[in-house]
């Protein structure tokens, strides 16, 4: 179940990345090409030693963090703070109750339940879940509150990262402007970083199932596999369609109902066992 929703949902994300840097930088090549790159970059990546891979991540998550921090107060001067109300809303109801369901923007929360395995100090599970979730929050606070303070700056253009447009209105007097095209690699590696992880995790749940000895053969498998379904939407409509109807549903059901649950017999069973003995 985590191996299918871990590659599709990853290999739908790299479409619609693909098909946004495509209309950017290369509206005339073919999509196929753009994931390419990506693709040979994690089959690489995967061949290499995890610790390689999570070494990068820790270079790049505080750079990551920084550009948005960057981003964010360089275009103070652009935001109109009073499209933050009303502050709750349009009500409790709709704010808490029916809005709910916009928890699966926490989706990476489904990595942690294969962290323990990996971790030197198993036990720091907690320091180190917590630590990730402030850290995601924060990086997702940054992020709507940019494109909702510059909300008025996307009506008029087609532009399908936002973030990217906001990158445009950066000056740093005569020198330092239209500095989107830094942004826009840093974003690239991240996603890169991002598409490696979930390869390696995938890798290392079916190494679980099949109690194979070497898993870097596997890298080749899953990059082609991939590659194989980000191709399988016709348009980037039919991808955001994917993400906006199928995709939340998926990660409440499986991230906070099916593996809630999964613990909590697990936890009932272990009492039990130890009851017996």
């Amino acid at each position: 179940m985590f191996i299918s929703y871990f590659i599709i949902s990853s290999s739908i994300l790299l479409r619609e990345f693909c098909e946004a840097i495509k209309i950017v930088y290369y509206p005339m090549t073919n999509i196929f090409f753009v994931i390419l790159l990506f693709i040979i970059a994690i089959a690489i990546t995967d061949k290499l030693e995890f610790t390689a891979t999570l070494k990068t991540n820790l270079i790049i998550v505080p750079i990551a963090l920084l550009s948005m921090v960057f981003l964010f107060g360089s275009n103070l001067k652009n935001f109109s703070f009073n499209r933050v109300f009303p502050i709750m809303g349009t009500g409790f109801v709709n704010t808490f109750i029916l809005g709910i369901g916009n928890i699966y923007a926490f989706s990476g929360i489904a990595f942690l339940y294969f962290l323990p395995p990996l971790l030197k100090k198993p036990e720091n599970l907690k320091k180190v879940s917590i630590g990730a979730c402030i850290l995601f929050a924060i990086y997702l606070i940054l992020t709507v509150s940019i494109i909702l303070f510059m909300f008025s700056y996307f009506i008029n253009t087609d532009e399908i990262l936002p973030l990217y447009v906001v990158a445009r209105y950066i000056e740093i007097g005569t020198f330092f402007v239209r500095l989107e095209s830094i942004f826009l690699l840093i974003w690239m590696i991240i996603f890169a970083c991002y598409l490696s992880i979930v390869v390696r995790f995938c890798m290392l749940i079916f190494k679980k199932i099949t109690n194979i000895k070497q898993i870097k053969v596997l890298s080749y498998p899953f990059a082609i596999l991939v590659l194989s379904i980000s191709l399988i939407p016709s348009t980037y409509a039919s991808a955001k369609q994917y993400e906006a109807t199928v995709y939340p549903y998926i990660i409440l059901g499986l991230d906070y109902v099916f593996c809630i649950l999964l613990l909590i017999f697990a936890n009932l069973k272990r009492r039990k066992e130890r009851k017996v003995t």
